[in-house]
């Protein structure tokens, strides 16, 4: 198995572009922020282009609205660009949550039919899950995944062996929430569709994080989050839906974005509601505040300036070195996978001899980190570090050296 390179110490250089760039974020300065997982931190760029679009509504909610739709199919136009896909198959959501449940409730079920999902899921996820096989009398089974897996095909070995005639969609995070493992997503798209069935992907950790190209994965349905690692304005989502299967979707909430009539066919063939295309209108539900998703738009361009790439990369030399220094206490279990192909900015760990008190409620009221943890004393205790591109070695170094005076008391 292949090891993650050790690519540090970096330059002066380098650093001082991180360090620059950094500054613009709009994190305390005297706090470490290692949680991106959970929620990134806005650039001030994204920050002022939300605070217009509120003042630019609020002159007068009435007639400014349509200015505010409007920067907001620009962005869903430049987001689709961001991810190689169209924007008339792109629906901007609330969260990734919501995208996945459009999935999940949205289409026809017959009792008995299966849901192929893996042991990694989270949580909200299991719970859509669970109602849909407690309201439509489906079958949800689960692929287990190795933590860590030896390799890429592990996982598609898992979920080959679990496929049968009664599955009809494969469910499976990009990355997962609990221990931060890229999946092999367009294999398992390919996987699924030999057996007939189709594929949804949770990608709520995935945008921003890692180079993404939603063409070439050619899954039937893909959701994520733009409020995480693409540092967009929270409650910022999106579903992208291919669209041989759009069709087989139906509105979750019927609102405006309803036609009585069912979805005609435009002169491309492509599925429209009202003379919009169908995926815009699917996810219409009234008002809502449209700032939010007009702002997207600046902090794709910020990650398209920096360079996705680059990004990635800076990622998985932060994770690297805090990987190392973590590993260097000894009393530290690794639970993400060192395979360079299954993992990237985000580290999970188990924490032994901590005794009785999570060290998450020290570690910020004592020395202002922030970093999920959660889990029991025994085994040990489980933290998710993010490390992305507003973070720096010296958060890495506070926070190893924060961990081990709370764990000496």
């Amino acid at each position: 198995m292949s090891e993650l390179k050790k690519p540090w110490p970096t330059t002066e250089e380098e650093e001082k572009y991180w360090q620059d760039l950094s500054v613009e974020f709009m994190d305390s300065p005297d706090e470490s922020y290692l949680n991106t997982g959970s929620w990134g931190v806005l650039h001030r760029s994204v920050f002022a282009a939300l605070v217009k679009g509120l003042e630019e509504l609020e002159g007068n909610p009435t007639q400014n609205r349509s200015q505010l739709v409007e920067r907001m199919n620009l962005a869903r136009r430049d987001l689709a660009a961001f991810l190689n896909a169209q924007s008339e198959d792109l629906a901007f959501t609330t969260n990734v949550t919501i995208s996945m449940n459009q999935v999940i409730h949205g289409l026809d079920w017959q009792a008995g039919d299966e849901i192929l999902a893996s042991d990694q899921e989270y949580g909200a996820i299991d719970n859509a899950l669970h109602h849909a096989e407690t309201r439509y009398g489906v079958v949800v089974r689960r692929a287990p995944v190795s933590i860590p897996p030896a390799g890429p095909d592990e996982i598609v070995d898992s979920f080959r062996r679990a496929l049968n005639k009664k599955t009809r969609l494969l469910f499976v995070s990009h990355v997962t929430s609990p221990s931060g493992l890229i999946v092999p997503i367009k294999e398992l798209a390919a996987l699924a569709h030999e057996h007939g069935a189709m594929i949804a992907v949770d990608g709520a950790h995935a945008p921003g994080q890692i180079p993404l190209d939603l063409t070439d994965y050619n899954c039937d349905f893909y959701g994520g989050n733009c409020h995480k690692w693409l540092c967009a304005p929270k409650g910022t989502g999106f579903l992208h839906v291919q669209p041989a299967v759009q069709g087989k979707l139906h509105h979750l909430a019927v609102s405006h974005g309803y036609d009585k009539d069912g979805p005609t066919r435009n002169h491309q063939g492509l599925l429209d509601i009202k003379g919009q295309p169908f995926m815009w209108q699917l996810t219409s539900i009234g008002t809502r505040e449209l700032s939010c998703f007009g702002a997207v738009a600046e902090a794709v361009a910020l990650q398209n300036e920096i360079g996705k790439q680059k990004i990635a990369a800076r990622g998985r030399q932060l994770a690297a070195y805090l990987r190392q220094k973590m590993a260097d206490t000894g009393w530290v279990d690794p639970l993400y996978s060192p395979h360079p192909e299954l993992s990237n900015s985000l580290s999970t760990f188990c924490l032994k001899g901590f005794g009785e008190a999570n060290p998450s409620q020290a570690l910020y009221e004592r020395y202002k980190i922030t970093t999920p943890i959660w889990g029991e004393a025994e085994p040990g205790y489980t933290q998710r570090v993010s490390t992305h591109i507003y973070n720096h070695f010296a958060d890495i170094d506070r926070m190893v050296e924060a961990l081990a005076e709370i764990r000496e008391g």
